[in-house]
């Protein structure tokens, strides 16, 4: 029984994801917020970077790439409003 619901949850997933990779807008905005949080991602290592070396580019550095994580993700969630 187990493995009859572990395998109907693994085909629900399946056709979820199938589903969710044609809507192509849909695929763009996901493309979009992970391309910011990587760049969150970067600047926060790069902080920490400087941090640790007591480089003040390096930190410096890492919150301009922070904040242009920050901002594209309020640019996409403007984009996703107007498309509402």
């Amino acid at each position: 029984m187990k493995n009859l619901l572990l395998g109907v949850s693994l085909a629900a997933n399946v056709a979820l994801g199938y589903l969710l990779l044609q809507d192509k807008e849909q695929l763009q905005a996901l493309r979009a917020h992970a391309d910011s949080a990587a760049d969150k991602m970067v600047g926060k290592v790069e902080q920490l970077k400087g941090s640790v070396t007591d480089d003040p580019v390096e930190r410096l550095k890492g919150k301009f790439h922070e904040g242009r994580g920050e901002v594209k993700d309020a640019i996409e969630d403007v984009r996703e409003d107007l498309a509402e």
